[in-house]
């Protein structure tokens, strides 16, 4: 067996992993908890405003969603 000593708190949902693979996803998956800042969210919000009361001709979000094609490789 082989211990690992992290100094930094990275906040692991277990402390125990059957294998490396098994702790590559835990981290991975830590990556993919995370949460936008207060301020983050008020200039997305922002932004979003003033998007929807933009009084210019550009294509609608409706718009460009169907205009989008998945490409098959």
């Amino acid at each position: 067996m082989t211990t690992i000593t992290i100094d930094n708190e990275l906040n692991l949902s277990k402390t125990h992993f059957k294998s490396i693979e098994e702790f590559q996803i835990e981290i991975l998956m830590m990556n993919e908890r995370w949460e936008l800042s207060k301020e983050h969210i008020g200039i997305l919000k922002a932004r979003e405003e003033e998007a929807d009361n933009a009084s210019d001709d550009r294509f609608s979000w409706e718009e460009v969603k169907s205009s989008l094609h998945r490409k098959n490789i």
